[in-house]
């Protein structure tokens, strides 16, 4: 698990440079997250899962800005999105799902 979360982090590293060399601006959300925060967050509904990538440390939430302005709508991420699945062939894009668009994560 440590090789796959090193790998993931140098992926985040390389998604973070590219990010701001194209013009976007990036804020860190939640990387770790614990078992007692995961079922906080299903207990409200904020997550579909028992077990989410974040409890291993193979997912991040980024904040994106353009021009400032912070993007609260899904499409403004592709780019993000596809540059971080060029990555490396384990990376998936939340913004695939439709929802949670700020969401980069590794497949274990």
């Amino acid at each position: 698990m440590r090789k796959k979360q090193s790998i993931f982090l140098k992926n985040v590293a390389l998604l973070i440079l590219w990010a701001y060399e194209n013009g976007y601006e990036l804020t860190a959300g939640e990387l770790l997250r614990t078992e007692e925060q995961q079922q906080i967050y299903l207990k409200k509904g904020l997550t579909k899962t028992t077990h989410s990538r974040h409890q291993d440390k193979l997912a991040i939430d980024l904040n994106l800005f353009v021009n400032g302005v912070y993007q609260s709508q899904r499409e403004p991420y592709k780019p993000l999105a596809e540059k971080w699945k060029s990555l490396h062939p384990d990376n998936v894009a939340g913004y695939d799902w439709g929802w949670d668009a700020n969401h980069f994560e590794m497949k274990p």
